[in-house]
C-alpha cells in the first residue's frame, strides 16, 4: 500500500500537497505554515510532513509495512527514516511548532551531509542529548527560529 491509499482512508482536516492534517485539534492554517517554514529555510522539501498523534504515526507506518515504534509518546515530532516522512504530534504553540519542523527537516537534510549521515547509524548507542544527529537539528531549529523571529519582528 503506498501513503495516497493509507492517508486517504483517514479523515484529513487540512492538505497542501504531500503535508497533511490528521488532527482536529490543529488549529494554523497548513499552508501558511508551510510558507513560514519554506521563507526561512534554504532548502524546499517534496516529502510528506503529517500532524497527528503518535499512535496514528505507528498505524500509518504498520499499513506501509514497516515496524512500530514506543519511543514516540515523549516526541514532539520525529523523522521516520525508514518510510520518509515527518510526523508532527505536537502543534498547540506556533513557535515550537515551528521549531520541531525546523529539527525534523534538518534530519532530512542531514541525510546528504556525508559528515553527518553516518552518525544515523553510530549515534543510536549514544545518549539521546550526545547524539551528533540530534546537537545539529536542535542547534539549526534555534538558528532558524531566531531568523523567524527577526522576520517577523516578534518580542521574546
Amino acid at each position: 500500500m503506498d501513503l495516497n491509499q493509507v492517508v486517504n482512508k483517514r479523515r484529513i482536516y487540512q492538505r497542501d500537497n504531500k503535508w497533511y492534517v490528521l488532527d482536529e485539534g490543529f488549529s494554523w492554517n497548513l499552508s501558511t505554515l508551510k510558507k513560514e517554514i519554506f521563507a526561512c529555510m534554504e532548502k524546499k522539501f517534496d516529502l510528506p510532513v503529517i500532524f497527528c498523534d503518535a499512535c496514528e504515526a505507528n498505524k500509518i507506518v504498520s499499513e506501509l509495512g514497516k515496524e512500530e515504534t514506543e519511543y514516540l509518546q515523549y516526541a514532539s515530532g520525529v523523522y521516520w527514516r525508514e518510510v520518509g516522512i515527518v510526523f508532527i504530534f505536537r502543534f498547540n504553540e506556533y513557535l515550537p511548532l515551528l521549531q520541531t519542523l525546523f529539527h525534523e527537516l534538518r534530519h532530512v537534510m542531514q541525510e546528504d551531509i556525508p559528515e553527518l549521515e553516518t552518525h544515523f547509524e553510530t549515534d543510536k548507542t549514544l545518549p539521546y542529548e550526545q547524539r551528533m544527529t540530534e546537537r545539529d537539528a536542535f542547534d539549526y531549529a534555534r538558528r532558524h527560529l531566531d531568523k523567524y523571529i527577526k522576520q517577523h519582528r516578534l518580542i521574546m
